[in-house]
């Protein structure tokens, strides 16, 4: 009786080792072939809840791993087959190495090569996994620590920071996954088409600062490359590293208390703010945030529902599609624009979000491309935004700044781009460069101290944060330690960070 349980439990453990080997190398296929994000953001998504995003890539994923899985369920089956075979017919071998003669039965023999094979299998998929997603740097970067912050790190309350009482209101654009990439490359991208021509005409005509000599932008540092944590950076100038999954910080009851962002400085300076997005407020902690580091009011897609811009039951791609979301923008604009307080509008958008983004019913059918179409749609609305805020009587005493928030995670459009960049455009800005903004070499961490400067922020020092005034002459970190070396820090475990921030 114990000999035939032993039998079953280790064919059963066999069979489910081998197809535990090709559902990871095949996931490892799939993930390579469809996104370009770097293991930390694989790490941050798989432990973060799922609540409030949409999931529909995981389908794609699921119709990629099926077959190879069949594959494999035939294959035990058929081993199944002869495992029955062999257990029913005793079939004995004699086997001759040089002088060595012995008998060993075909079953056993069999339960060996199986063994083997099941092993190497495994051995196969977990040293793919390991190549291919670079856990090895991963593991070598946690394992180090760093003192990039007890180096670099300048504390907003430890510096001055004045507004010479005429600092303008703000209206700060985050472009789901818009880098200058899509661009033509006459324009400075990698398309053979410019499906941002209207993006690339604000950038030449206000300010956009560059790594080249034409149309550029930031680098994304570790712990920038996803929204939250994008959002995170660019507001405080330090990047996420909390020991929590990136879009799990709805569970905490504080964000990131120790930290002062774009939003308590302006809390200070009586600003009304507002944050809007077209999805779950929660998700990701976004509304914690925002709440917690400004008190904003947060605008979600349940508010939305609740102020009747759409029905109960509406519902599309991650809630409001960014067509209804500009709508609401300008009747939430003008509504500020009355109170007799300087504001801070920011939205964020989300039909260019992987994997191919949301095709909205103004979207048109110019290219073969999916994605193609979305980026041209988002191009055209952005800039139709920017065209009714131009008309409006805010205007003036307002600044605008549109970014991407972190370059693209699935692979469409990007796959031949070696050096991309993330989009950027400083709108009626209060300050003029000092320092060239061409060949800057520069991180999504010194949009924080920039915003304020172009707004009409004094800053003492040009830093807060890991961040630099680009408007100002001091050097970004990226360019006095090297945007290499910056990055690799960022990576690092940091007790400071734990301890100060957290």
């Amino acid at each position: 009786m114990k000999n035939k349980i032993f039998t079953v439990l280790f064919w059963s453990v066999l069979g489910l080792f081998f197809l535990l080997a090709t559902i990871v190398q095949s996931a490892c296929n799939w993930f390579n072939m469809r996104f370009t994000v770097s293991f930390e953001e694989i790490l941050f998504t798989i432990t973060s809840p799922l609540n409030g995003s949409d999931v529909s890539f995981l389908n794609e994923a699921i119709d990629y791993i099926l077959p190879s899985l069949k594959n494999a369920l035939i294959l035990i089956v058929v081993f199944t087959v002869f495992v029955i075979l062999l257990r029913m017919i005793v079939i004995q071998l004699h086997i001759t190495i040089g002088k060595l003669n012995f008998k060993v039965e075909l079953y056993k023999l069999y339960q060996i090569i199986c063994f083997i094979a099941t092993f190497v299998s495994c051995f196969n998929a977990i040293s793919f996994a390991f190549n291919s997603l670079d856990l090895g740097s991963y593991i070598a970067r946690k394992m180090d620590r760093t003192t990039i912050y007890e180096d670099y790190y300048v504390d907003p309350n430890s510096v001055v920071i004045t507004n010479n009482e005429n600092t303008k209101n703000l209206i700060y654009i985050y472009l789901e996954s818009m880098e200058t990439t899509y661009a033509s490359t006459s324009a400075g991208g990698y398309q053979e088409v410019n499906y941002i021509p209207n993006l690339t005409k604000l950038a030449e005509k206000n300010i956009s600062f560059s790594h080249s000599e034409s149309l550029g932008g930031a680098n994304v540092t570790t712990g920038s490359g996803w929204t939250m944590g994008a959002l995170l950076s660019s507001t405080t100038g330090v990047p996420f590293a909390f020991p929590v999954g990136a879009n799990s910080m709805d569970t905490f009851e504080d964000f990131a208390p120790g930290l002062t962002s774009l939003g308590d400085i302006l809390e200070q300076y009586n600003y009304t703010q507002v944050f809007l997005c077209g999805s779950d407020g929660s998700f990701a902690g976004r509304q914690n945030y925002f709440e917690q580091h400004g008190n904003y009011n947060v605008i979600d897609y349940y508010d939305i529902i609740e102020k009747g811009y759409v029905s109960e039951d509406y519902f599309v791609w991650w809630g409001i599609e960014d067509q209804k979301l500009y709508e609401i923008a300008k009747d939430e604009l003008l509504e500020l624009s009355k109170q007799d307080v300087p504001f801070n509008f920011t939205m964020l958008t989300v039909d260019t979000h992987h994997t191919d983004g949301y095709v909205c019913n103004i979207c048109n059918n110019t290219y073969s491309s999916q994605l193609a179409n979305v980026i041209s749609c988002a191009d055209s609305q952005i800039y139709n935004f920017i065209n009714w805020c131009k008309d409006q009587a805010f205007y003036e005493d307002t600044i605008i700044v549109i970014t991407g928030d972190h370059f693209r995670m699935d692979s469409s459009l990007i796959d031949d781009a070696s050096d991309r960049k993330l989009y950027n455009c400083y709108i009626n800005s209060l300050k003029s460069p000092t320092n060239a903004i061409q060949n800057r070499t520069f991180t999504s961490l010194d949009l924080f101290p920039t915003t304020l400067s172009a707004m009409g922020f004094e800053i003492e020092g040009d830093r807060l944060g890991l961040g630099t005034d680009l408007f100002s002459d001091t050097d970004t970190l990226a360019e006095e330690i090297g945007f290499d070396t910056l990055n690799k820090e960022l990576g690092k475990y940091s007790n400071y960070y734990i301890k100060h921030f957290k």
